[in-house]
C-alpha cells in the first residue's frame, strides 16, 4: 500500500521510481513522516499563523523619488513590437 502510494505520487510528480530505489524512498519517507508526527504534538491552539516567522524591521531603504522622467512615446520608440501603448513580447511559457 505505501509503496503503490510512493510509485503513485512519483508518477504525478514526473519521476520513475525504480525497485531498486523504493527501500530508500521508504525510509526517507518514515523520516519525514516522523518530522510531521512531532509537529502534529505541538501545541497551537490560539497562536496566529505566520506568513513569515519573524518581522523584519527595514530602515537602510531609501525613499525612492523620480530624479529624471522620460515620456512614455520615448521609451517606447526603439522597441521592436509595441501594442497598445506597451511593449510586445513573444510568448515564453507554452
Amino acid at each position: 500500500m505505501e509503496e503503490e502510494m510512493l510509485k503513485e505520487l512519483g508518477r504525478k510528480t514526473m519521476f520513475n521510481i525504480t525497485d531498486e530505489e523504493m527501500p530508500a524512498l521508504r525510509e526517507e519517507y518514515h523520516v519525514f513522516m516522523n518530522h510531521v508526527k512531532a509537529l502534529d504534538a505541538i501545541d497551537t491552539e490560539g497562536v496566529a499563523p505566520l506568513a513569515f516567522p519573524y518581522e523584519i524591521e527595514t530602515t537602510f531603504l531609501r525613499e525612492d523619488e523620480p530624479v529624471q522622467m522620460i515620456s512614455r512615446e520615448d521609451a517606447l520608440k526603439n522597441c521592436k513590437d509595441v501594442q497598445a501603448m506597451q511593449i510586445k513580447v513573444p510568448k515564453v511559457v507554452g
